[in-house]
């Protein structure tokens, strides 16, 4: 009796791992979308890798997410689970902001505007491109 329960067990356990209701990043009954961030027209001295912090990921600067060339650039996909977002363009390891004062996001830092944000990402969407064109200044963030 006792092998059987166990047997029974290993089996319960197997079947949860293959088809538990978490996705891969575990998320359990949560919607998330996959965001590419897309930068462009920024400062041609914005050059080399960043990473993108926001309330979305701790404000983790420690990761390059992003390459720069000239001003622009193409994050890898991020999982985004929040559709308010705020966030920065930063070195890794580092808070500088290389493209402020020449580009003003439409956030705030502190009473200054150095963040960027966008309100009601559809997360439902799966994959969205997030787009900061730096030729506008305060840069809004828009979805393509």
């Amino acid at each position: 009796m006792k092998k059987s329960l166990t047997f029974l067990s290993i089996i319960a356990c197997l079947l949860l791992c293959i088809f538990g209701c978490a996705d891969v990043n575990g998320l359990h009954n949560q919607e998330a979308a996959m965001v590419t961030f897309v930068f462009k027209n920024f400062p041609e001295t914005v050059d080399g890798e960043y990473t993108i912090p926001g309330n979305f990921n701790n404000w983790d600067n420690t990761k390059s997410t992003i390459k720069l060339t000239a001003g622009n650039g193409s994050s890898t996909p991020i999982v985004i689970s929040v559709s308010n977002i705020q966030f920065s363009l930063v070195k890794v390891n580092d808070w500088t902001r290389s493209w402020y004062p020449a580009v003003e996001g439409n956030g705030s830092d502190a009473g200054t505007m150095h963040n960027f944000y966008i309100d009601g990402l559809d997360l439902s969407a799966g994959e969205i491109t997030l787009v900061i064109d730096g030729s506008i200044s305060p840069v809004f963030p828009v979805t393509e």
